[in-house]
């Protein structure tokens, strides 16, 4: 595969988080074939994976832009789209839902999601977590998946109701085990 941007270099297989991607080693771009930049990033931070969000959801999101590039896999155009909530804009394929993203996008949007879930209040936690209960009701199938999700978002409700009332959290702290 020919590398979307540059044009000139191959893709290589490299491996980040245990997850094998493409990477041209010219301009620094990653290709994520479907669902391996979700499986990426919650093995680069746990606490991220209840962050659900399909990026092809909303077609009425996408934006084309003057200068489009077109897929490595099956070289159809990919479409510019913001990642979930973050600022970041990464390039989707319609057909075989791969993602590319440019030299350091990775990071940016890692960075943005922590920045998410460190900014959330009480209350927006309190609502992530009934949306977990939620989906865990409507995909009993995913129980496990669901159930972890739900621990994650009570383990950062707790540390943001710690951090908001710190001597509730001196009280707790003297409490015998």
């Amino acid at each position: 595969m020919k590398c979307p941007k540059c044009k000139l270099e191959d893709l290589k297989e490299v491996e980040i988080n245990g997850v094998k991607i493409d990477r041209c080693e010219y301009c620094g771009g990653l290709w994520f074939d479907k669902d391996e930049l979700k499986i990426t990033r919650d093995k680069r931070d746990k606490d991220l994976s209840w962050l659900d969000f399909d990026l092809w959801e909303d077609e009425s999101k996408l934006m084309a832009n003057g200068k489009s590039v077109d897929c490595p896999r099956d070289g159809k155009p990919l479409f510019k789209i913001k990642y979930g909530n973050t600022d970041v804009m990464v390039d989707i394929c319609l057909d075989c839902h791969g993602v590319w993203l440019d030299r350091n996008e990775l990071d940016k949007i890692i960075a943005e999601l922590k920045q998410k879930i460190n900014s959330e209040t009480i209350p927006e936690y309190i609502s992530d977590l009934g949306k977990e209960i939620a989906e865990l009701i409507s995909h009993p199938s995913k129980a496990d998946v669901e159930l972890r999700h739900i621990m994650i978002v009570m383990k950062m409700l707790e540390y943001r109701f710690l951090a908001q009332h710190p001597k509730i959290a001196e009280l707790i702290s003297v409490l015998p085990d």
